[in-house]
């Protein structure tokens, strides 16, 4: 669930009822946490996928708000349904459908997601695989803690592991829905050349809030940066010192030499973010590392800084380099499985 829809459900208005994805068998539009917000007179918010599977979902949000209990529906979209012009994708969902009566835990949620902190929604179901269902709400912060309803000691692995992955999960054998709720994920570009334009171009649709950092102003122009990216013209140090860093926070350092580098990781160092990494190649790498270590910073922070960044497609072209490094920052993202080969990889070129 996105920042957005969390303000939608605690925006109130009219009665509404919350459709989730619990689980996908086969192919689906959607994946588990995917969430649709409805209301008696329909969709309010988010998508569970359109088609046949969506409109089960919003008659049965109607059947729950006229109840004002909870169902776990089975969206079965094979055999003779995968014809027609429904959007079908031959798979099997199940789906979530809650009344929202007590809205305290998405009100919570939303107090942390502002903040800039992850949280996590714990949803224990009983009952069968269809049919109508039980649940118990908690909401934990990012150490495990319950900050509504109670935190199980026996749920805290999957929980973590949810929580890191930024990725919902149906445990089948307890009935435990983790389902992790992110703030607005930021962008900080610092150098607004050729391949930090190029960054702003493509990252938006990736869901970043972009900001891009330089200081000099022509840089910075409209006609470079697309609609929606903040520019900041200040120098690097001044503009890292007023960023507000959180574990939201991605930097890329990509300015126009090896002193205006240093001076940005040296700022970053020590700030919280979930990534940050310099791009140049493997000598400039090591010098710059070398010389954080030099000047006292924690070993561990230099260790942790991402250089030379980007996935390894033969990226020639400012655009290419965008695509190879917002490559990078989505795995770190999605904790994706190519990050133990990427950061053996890294270490053997600064080696």
């Amino acid at each position: 669930m996105g920042l957005e829809l969390v303000r939608a459900v605690c925006a109130g208005g009219e009665a509404s009822a919350l459709a989730t994805i619990l689980q996908v068998q086969g192919s689906s539009p959607r994946h588990p946490g995917a969430k649709m917000l409805a209301g008696a007179s329909g969709r309010l918010a988010g998508t569970v996928g359109g088609g046949r599977g969506e409109a089960m979902a919003l008659e049965a949000c109607r059947r729950a708000l006229a109840s004002g209990t909870c169902e776990r529906l089975k969206v079965e979209m094979v055999g003779g349904d995968v014809i027609g012009t429904d959007m079908v994708c031959g798979g099997v969902t199940t789906q979530l459908i809650e009344p929202l009566g007590d809205l305290a835990p998405y009100r919570t949620a939303l107090e942390r997601l502002e903040a800039g902190e992850r949280v996590l929604l714990v949803k224990r179901l009983r009952g069968g695989e269809a049919g109508p269902a039980q649940v118990e709400v908690a909401l934990l912060d990012e150490a495990g803690r319950a900050l509504h309803g109670r935190a199980e000691a026996a749920e805290a692995p999957a929980a973590a592991r949810a929580l890191d992955r930024g990725q919902a999960h149906l445990d089948p054998d307890t009935g435990v829905f983790y389902d992790p709720l992110l703030p607005q994920e930021k962008l900080l570009i610092l150098g607004a050349g050729h391949v930090g334009q190029a960054l702003a171009a493509l990252a938006p649709a990736l869901g970043f809030a972009v900001t891009v950092v330089d200081d000099r102003p022509e840089f910075l122009a409209e006609t470079r940066l697309p609609e929606g990216v903040r520019a900041v013209h200040a120098g690097f140090a001044q503009a890292i010192a007023g960023f507000p860093f959180d574990s939201a926070t991605y930097v890329v350092v990509v300015t126009r030499g090896h002193q205006s580098d240093l001076q940005c990781v040296r700022a970053v160092l020590g700030r919280r973010y979930r990534y940050a990494g310099f791009m140049g190649s493997a000598r400039k790498t090591r010098l710059i590392l070398e010389q954080m270590r030099a000047e006292g910073f924690d070993p561990d922070q230099v260790a942790a800084l991402c250089g030379p960044i980007g996935l390894d497609i033969a990226a020639e072209t400012p655009q290419e380099l965008a695509v190879a490094i917002l490559g990078e920052v989505v795995a770190v993202r999605r904790h994706a499985p190519i990050l133990a080969a990427l950061n053996q990889a890294r270490e053997g070129r600064r080696a």
